[in-house]
């Protein structure tokens, strides 16, 4: 038994080493290629591309491997070699901790400044004003519904969405006692209502108190005695508490997605999600036609939300998604088609699809 680990570790290990000398020879390329981006303007992270890599990969690996865990090990790599050609500065809606935090590390473990914003208004003003490349921010929670904030600063700041993330959320109750003396539990106001069943069976006596973020529930829990937190696995690894409870959603699919969000479009064909805004003409069955443009080019919409256009009583502006890249001819056409029944058409970009595996 001893002998045969022996000689399979011995395999793995010769493995490993042709591993680490191509990843040195891979690390040489990005970094020339880093050079050349910068000679050029153009940004070192690149969804579409880093999507055209997977999908090409997946072709080639066969069982026990599977897609998710390509992605899991060529994330890294990615941003290893991102780090090799220059760094990027990202907001997120922080502090340190947060399911936001969580979301950006998920994309640059290696190779960002991570920048924790207060509000979502901040990132997009910075984002805007140059101050960082990009920005990670919360648009649709699974059990909640739309972030309205993200939509209403995605009409005015006329950046471009070119990732999209879905993170799982799993809600902990986090304190430095005991559950039997938990009296205050902190946290903010969206945890508390995604909980509301686990804490009226599990803690009915306990006074909820609302926080900025689940990273200052954390800290006030740590300072305070008798107290707890509801935040994630992360933030109670970051803060020094221990998890008297796991997976306290009353939904247990539970995700929230965010927006990676820049100044430059990303194009894409076949396999992207779209993002658009539009503002309809005010007449009888214009949100009729619009939708049937769609349809008559065979596009699938995923999301429509409306929303106050703000410009005048009773007008309204429609988010939607669809399944199909800018680059392809019948969502050219489909755009193209829409101009008569709409006002106004904003692009928010187009960027892989997102499915994950939970």
């Amino acid at each position: 038994m001893i002998k045969e680990m022996d000689k399979i570790r011995g395999a793995i290990d010769l493995i490993d080493n042709d591993i680490a000398g191509l990843l040195s020879k891979r690390a040489g390329l990005a970094r020339e290629m880093g050079r050349l981006k910068f000679e050029r303007g153009i940004n070192t992270y690149s969804p579409e591309r880093e999507r055209e890599i997977i999908d090409r990969l997946e072709t080639l690996i066969e069982p026990p491997l599977e897609r998710c865990m390509i992605e899991a090990v060529f994330s890294t790599i990615f941003s290893v070699s991102r780090s090799l050609q220059a760094v990027t500065k990202v907001a997120y809606l922080g502090p340190v901790g947060t399911y936001s935090h969580e979301a950006a590390i998920s994309v640059f473990p290696c190779d960002a400044d991570l920048i924790p914003e207060a509000s979502i208004d901040s990132i997009i003003e910075d984002v805007g004003a140059d101050r960082v490349d990009l920005g990670v921010v919360p648009v649709e929670n699974s059990t909640e519904g739309m972030i309205n904030q993200t939509l209403d600063l995605m009409v005015s700041s006329r950046l471009f969405v070119i990732k999209e993330i879905l993170l799982p959320v799993r809600h902990c109750l986090i304190s430095k006692t005991e559950i039997g003396n938990i009296s205050k539990i902190y946290s903010h106001p969206q945890p508390f209502a995604q909980c509301r069943l686990w804490l009226k069976k599990n803690l009915p006596d306990a006074k909820t108190i609302d926080s900025a973020s689940t990273s200052e529930a954390s800290q006030i829990a740590l300072s305070e005695e008798n107290s707890a937190a509801i935040a994630s696995s992360n933030a109670a690894r970051i803060y020094g508490l221990d998890i008297i409870a796991k997976n306290i959603n009353d939904y247990h699919d539970n995700i929230t997605r965010f927006w990676i969000v820049s100044k430059k479009m990303s194009r894409h064909g076949a396999g992207a999600k779209t993002s658009i805004i539009m503002a309809l003409d005010n007449t009888p069955g214009a949100l009729y036609h619009a939708l049937g443009v769609f349809s008559s080019q065979g596009i699938n919409l995923t999301k429509i939300q409306s929303r106050p256009s703000r410009k005048g009583p009773w007008e309204y502006l429609f988010f939607i998604d669809f399944i199909g890249g800018l680059l392809e001819e019948k969502v050219a056409k489909a755009l193209e088609h829409l101009k008569p029944y709409t006002k106004e058409i904003i692009i928010l970009g187009s960027y892989p699809e997102e499915h994950g595996a939970y």
